[in-house]
């Protein structure tokens, strides 16, 4: 048996609970140290974890030998220098969406990463939840024929329904030089356009209408907004409908937002009812094929969202232990990037916005 991989955890936020305990619950990867800019936090993650080393400082646990990997959670105007910092250092690195900030960036990283034989990668969880992942295999398996319209809705409600997380913890996010620009549609929206990506091919040209609005705390969503989207190849399309309101109960164990997603094809639909949160009260996962609604078996562990932190970690471990390609490469994870800013633009100047446009 391998000997584990020793694990350097980069941001000591809520977030962290989660990829933590996805490295807690494998037998192939110990957390050896914890950074935090707050050293109390630092302190108390690696009590939680039973990391042996905390630092203020990234830089210091990058100098440690004993560090195989890192796991980056940091504020995304901090990503690009942290992840060229830590290939530089000979580390494995995961980074949280999204990978960048601005074009420039993910070329940089990009060429850091082809420089090093280590794995590198941007983290997104959505894609290894287990009622999308069991989605994904029936529509490669073409149960419900050739894949024609991709249908995602996201809701986000009021934030005392979910996580307890402070605002003052979420501020940055509304901040553009910090966060990148968008809560919803960068921020958020990475997952979505990973997940389109990730189902059903390639963007060939983004369409979308978003407008924003004031929270009851005072911060501007990029919200109500609807983003639609053709794809490369085949006769396919897609469309985003986002939505956001304090006064909206989402039930949810995490963060007060949920998500369903509907998928098309030539002889049938897919049905994804559960994500983030618990607000439909209908069955999981539903396949329409052959005239005949099939309810999928899902374990009820398995649809814990924190699962899909768990796997997705999980990836990233054994893309190190058995070298093998991991799932959202920094060159991927560019073209969700252009993605997320094609939509962004597609508002601004009110036409279609091609990918090739934007490189």
């Amino acid at each position: 048996m391998p000997s584990p991989v020793r694990i350097g955890i980069i941001g000591g936020g809520k977030i962290s609970e989660l990829h933590a305990n996805g490295y807690l619950s494998s037998d192939n990867a110990i957390i050896s140290a914890v950074a935090d800019k707050d050293e109390n936090v630092s302190k108390i993650r690696a009590a939680q974890w039973g990391a042996k080393k905390h630092y203020i400082d990234y830089k210091d646990l990058l100098a440690n030998p004993e560090i195989d990997a890192v796991e980056i959670l940091t504020p995304h105007n901090l990503h690009a220098q942290m992840v060229i910092d830590a290939i530089k250092a000979g580390k494995h690195v995961s980074v949280q969406k999204p990978m960048a900030i601005s074009l420039t960036e993910c070329d940089e990283m990009i060429s850091a990463s082809s420089a090093s034989s280590r794995i590198s990668r941007v983290f997104e969880n959505f894609m290894y939840y287990p009622p999308i992942a069991k989605a994904k295999n029936i529509l490669d398996n073409g149960d419900v024929g050739d894949p024609i319209s991709l249908r995602i809705k996201s809701a986000r409600g009021s934030h005392k329904y979910g996580w307890n997380v402070p605002d003052s913890s979420n501020e940055w996010r509304f901040d553009d030089k910090q966060s990148g620009g968008g809560r919803t549609i960068f921020d958020f929206g990475y997952h979505v356009f990973a997940l389109a990506i990730h189902l059903f091919g390639e963007i060939d040209q983004v369409f979308a209408w978003i407008r924003e609005e004031a929270q009851q705390n005072g911060q501007i969503m990029d919200s109500p907004a609807i983003i639609s989207w053709i794809y490369k190849e085949g006769n396919k399309q897609g469309s985003w409908d986002a939505t956001s309101s304090d006064e909206i109960i989402i039930p949810s164990d995490y963060y007060a937002e949920d998500e369903w997603i509907e998928i098309s094809g030539t002889r049938g639909f897919i049905w994804i009812n559960r994500c983030t949160g618990k607000t439909l009260n209908q069955p999981p996962l539903v396949l329409y094929s052959n005239g005949k609604f099939t309810e999928i078996f899902i374990e009820e562990k398995e649809l814990d969202w924190a699962m899909s932190f768990t796997l997705g970690v999980q990836n990233f471990v054994d893309s190190i232990v058995d070298k093998k390609k991991t799932s959202l490469t920094f060159e991927e994870g560019k073209n969700v990037y252009l993605f997320a800013r094609g939509a962004q633009r597609a508002s601004v100047e009110n036409r279609p916005i091609k990918m090739t446009e934007m490189i």
